[in-house]
């Protein structure tokens, strides 16, 4: 609102103000500093809430947003020199002749959230768009923090065969490398606590076609997000894996960012106070004390 806008610009005014008063005037004794600082303790107590307050009212809000993947793609068992990175969905889970499939997913929030914010809340929903035919158990599926960089690639898959994407070139995710014809992951598909964390953010029951898979706030999840957002250099994003990769036809196919309805990642949370709003507050009311003093 426009006086929250006002507030650091009276403070500025105020504080340079005092400091003319005081520069002009012959210097102050330690004496006389630590008699006004003590006469005058508890205006500059006041002046500290008041700066506080004023801080409050400028700076701390909370807030909520949702983004989008700014990667997502897939790593193929049966096809581990290919990439799916432009496809418009991704897969995960095993498919019926016992190959896998591991989705990357990667959301940059540097570009989002302040830095020095403090996440209060996380949530993910996906929509499943493709399923095995015939009987295909549900499963748990997981997200588990990538420990390696990878780059999601361009591939898209030929109609034909919409899971196994098309042959990857220099630089792209595959089952076998993190950057084809360059980085191999540590095992073809990812090393637990080398390549992907071995300890779960989060996990959620994965259905059928035209429902939503949803991973719901935890203190993993917030986590993962508040540890990404300072230090967005670990920031390589969630591997997304069902817990039952030994059955088969637990493989999904899920919207990707290229489908428009991707993965959404919802995120609460809370910017800190500004501390020069504080000093300069504060600033002001203890030349205020000190020009005062000196009047009388």
């Amino acid at each position: 609102m426009p006086g929250n806008r006002l507030c650091p610009r009276l403070i500025e005014h105020l504080a340079a103000h005092a400091f003319l008063e005081l520069r002009f005037r012959p210097a102050y004794s330690f004496d006389d500093m630590f008699g006004c600082m003590t006469a005058f303790a508890p205006l500059i107590r006041s002046a500290v809430l008041a700066g506080a307050m004023i801080a409050g009212l400028v700076s701390v809000y909370a807030d909520t947003i949702s983004l989008q993947p700014a990667a997502d793609t897939t790593l193929i068992e049966i096809a581990p020199g290919n990439n799916m990175g432009g496809a418009i969905h991704f897969n995960a889970g095993t498919t019926g002749n016992g190959n896998r499939n591991r989705a990357l997913m990667f959301f940059d929030l540097s570009s989002a959230i302040p830095a020095g914010a403090t996440i209060t809340g996380a949530e993910l929903s996906l929509d499943i768009v493709r399923q095995p035919e015939g009987t295909h158990p549900n499963s748990i599926f997981s997200l588990r923090r990538v420990l390696q960089s990878w780059n999601e690639g361009l591939r898209v898959p030929d109609e034909s065969s919409p899971g196994q994407g098309s042959l990857a070139i220099a630089g792209e995710a595959t089952w076998n490398d993190r950057f084809a014809a360059g980085t191999a992951w540590s095992v073809p598909g990812g090393l637990a606590d080398t390549d992907f964390s071995s300890t779960l953010s989060s996990s959620a029951f994965v259905g059928g076609v035209g429902e939503q898979v949803l991973f719901s706030s935890s203190d993993t999840l917030i986590a993962d997000i508040q540890f990404w957002l300072d230090h967005s250099e670990a920031n390589f994003g969630w591997m997304f894996k069902t817990e039952s990769e030994s059955v088969g036809k637990t493989a999904r196919s899920f919207a990707s960012r290229e489908s428009g309805f991707g993965p959404t990642l919802t995120i609460t949370f809370t910017a800190v106070p500004e501390p020069s709003a504080i000093s300069l507050a504060t600033l002001c009311l203890i030349c205020a004390a000190l020009v005062a003093r000196r009047r009388s």
